[in-house]
């Protein structure tokens, strides 16, 4: 976000930079000259004497050995289609550099909620494994007992105790993916990755919110960031084709010189005794106009046009692939909301599968294994309800993101 509004600041110095050009410009300068050797110019000796031989010729050294000048000019831009052109497209691109800032925005809150609800459910993931394993402990011990009783096989502590390095490993991993997304989340919020901070929302609450506006609306297009940024380009490539023709009209421009010289020689004391200085001034009109281009400028505006053509076809392109996205984005939405109702039922059915089966063993009339698995599919269910629901949080942003402005 800083950098795309960087970008915009950039564009609207252009802005100015541009309109500068077409103002009064006024530069100073001061030239010094040592002549080593004075030029020499050679003149027929028939210039000065009429009875010289015609064949003969005179060498004469005129100048000062040291010679100054100190002046400044101004100069105004009169007219130049090309410049006039050019402040539009610049003002064009500025408002392009605008648009690239909403859309930079769509998509940077895009990343930081699909880093946030995946930090979320990396957590919850961790939280689940770590009861898992806390339950397929206690019921190690518990067959373990029995094993020591004579009761029960050692086959069966054996397997429990194989599920339970198994869910150690996965508890390690998941605990190491939660601090990595953690990670992720701080370094797309901008913030220092080690920064310590707590997440405040659950899954649950999150999946709880109205559906979004974008799931019961058409899209737009006329408002969609992406496109109106695009829509720029088309106008910036228009623009080029206007100033290639621009190209044609004369450019006109007013100018104005005022300069002093000064002269020293060694050889003559009575110019540094006068230290005169020689004024001139200079003001006038400058017109520059092409004639004749072998067709060049002709080739320029067609490519121009051409440039036109491709920046069409690419808005064209863009409005299908827009339009593709948001059906595409609904559609996953409305898988995941179906999975998250389908996974919310299969926790409460586990739920209350685990419940009957606890009263039963209780009574004795449950076994420990069937408890057991009672316990792990209710895990599972919960697991897969932590899928459902990142699932349906990064479906509903993809689904906001495709279309920001419904």
């Amino acid at each position: 976000m800083q950098r795309a509004r960087i970008d915009v600041d950039v564009a609207r110095r252009d802005i100015k930079e541009l309109l500068a050009t077409g103002l009064p410009q006024v530069s100073a300068s001061f030239d010094v000259n040592h002549f080593l050797d004075i030029p020499t110019q050679v003149v027929p000796a028939t210039s000065f004497n009429p009875m010289a031989p015609e064949d003969l010729v005179l060498e004469l050294a005129f100048g000062t050995t040291q010679s100054a000048t100190a002046g400044f000019n101004a100069t105004q831009l009169v007219f130049s289609g090309s410049y006039l052109v050019g402040v539009k497209a610049a003002q064009v691109f500025a408002d392009a550099k605008a648009l690239a800032v909403d859309a930079t925005e769509v998509e940077t809150r895009r990343l930081v909620a699909e880093a946030y609800v995946t930090a979320l459910a990396a957590e919850a993931n961790a939280e689940t494994l770590d009861r898992a394993l806390t339950l397929v402990a206690a019921s190690e011990q518990e067959v373990r007992a029995l094993v020591e009783e004579g009761l029960l096989e050692s086959v069966d502590s054996d397997q429990l105790q194989l599920s339970r390095q198994a869910l150690e490993q996965q508890l390690s991993t998941a605990q190491l993916q939660a601090d990595l997304t953690l990670k992720l989340l701080l370094f797309q919020c901008g913030l220092k990755v080690d920064e310590n901070v707590i997440l405040t929302d659950d899954l649950q609450a999150l999946t709880s919110t109205k559906v979004p506006e974008a799931i019961q609306s058409t899209l737009n297009l006329d408002n969609n960031p992406s496109l109106e940024e695009q829509r720029r380009y088309v106008a910036l490539a228009e623009l080029d084709v206007m100033n290639r023709r621009a190209d044609a009209l004369p450019q006109v421009a007013a100018f104005y010189s005022n300069s002093a010289q000064t002269f020293r020689d060694p050889a003559f004391p009575v110019l540094e005794d006068q230290a005169n200085w020689y004024p001139s001034q200079i003001v006038g009109l400058s017109l520059n106009m092409p004639i004749w281009t072998s067709f060049g400028g002709r080739q320029r505006v067609e490519k121009a046009k051409l440039a036109v053509l491709t920046a069409e076809t690419g808005l064209m392109q863009m409005e299908s692939a827009v339009q593709l996205e948001f059906d595409r984005a609904r559609a996953t939405f409305l898988d995941a909301q179906a999975a998250l109702s389908n996974a919310e039922k299969q926790l409460d059915l586990a739920a209350r599968i685990l419940t009957r089966i606890e009263l039963g063993h209780k009574e004795g009339v449950r076994s420990s294994f069937e408890l057991n698995t009672a316990q792990n599919q209710l895990l599972e269910a919960e697991g897969n309800l932590i899928g459902a629901q990142l699932a349906w949080l990064t479906a509903q942003q993809r689904l906001i993101a495709s279309n920001p402005r419904p």
